[in-house]
């Protein structure tokens, strides 16, 4: 199998939409987080963090760099990479402890 810039793309989206799953199910795993003890919050927030940062990335890239798809395409993996991007620096990474 040839690694080309679409299958690394590809291995990007589904490696990072993993880690997001598992960012989610390591929070039920560790249990609920209280006042003292937040582990599992900074656990799962970490890995889900680092998931959608991938997810993003790949989208990104992929939208600039890949030549054999169509210019929809193309801007439709920049637009949702940089939407996602924003979510992830403006909504899921915010740091509110309750």
């Amino acid at each position: 199998m040839q690694w080309n810039k679409r299958t690394t793309m590809i291995v990007g989206l589904a490696g990072g939409i993993m880690l997001f799953f598992i960012g989610m199910a390591a929070y039920i795993i560790l249990g609920p987080s209280t006042d003292a003890y937040l582990l599992p919050k900074q656990i799962s927030s970490i890995m889900k963090l680092t998931g959608m940062g991938i997810v993003c990335i790949s989208m990104i890239v992929g939208g600039f760099f890949i030549e054999k798809i169509e210019k929809d395409t193309k801007l439709l993996l920049l637009l949702f990479g940089v939407i996602l991007l924003l979510l992830n620096i403006f909504l899921f990474s915010s740091s509110h402890y309750y």
